[in-house]
């Protein structure tokens, strides 16, 4: 499953307040459609994955959702 950024993220990561940790921060600037959520599993000892998974339940990352491909004959 690859992630993107949703529009609360994009917001989180605007100059002003912060609400994220620095961590999660970090992964939200990974977030980018090209990685998929193995790929963050090894970061910040192991907890990578883990730190995603909240993200994603807390609106600021989603799995983005397959292309159909067009196929011609």
């Amino acid at each position: 499953m690859h992630l993107q950024k949703t529009q609360k993220a994009r917001s989180e990561l605007q100059p002003g307040i912060r609400t994220l940790s620095l961590r999660e921060r970090s992964l939200l600037l990974l977030a980018d459609g090209s990685r998929s959520i193995l790929e963050f599993r090894p970061m910040f000892g192991g907890e990578g994955e883990k730190i995603v998974l909240d993200l994603v339940r807390r609106g600021y990352l989603e799995p983005i959702k397959p292309r159909a491909t067009l196929r011609l004959a």
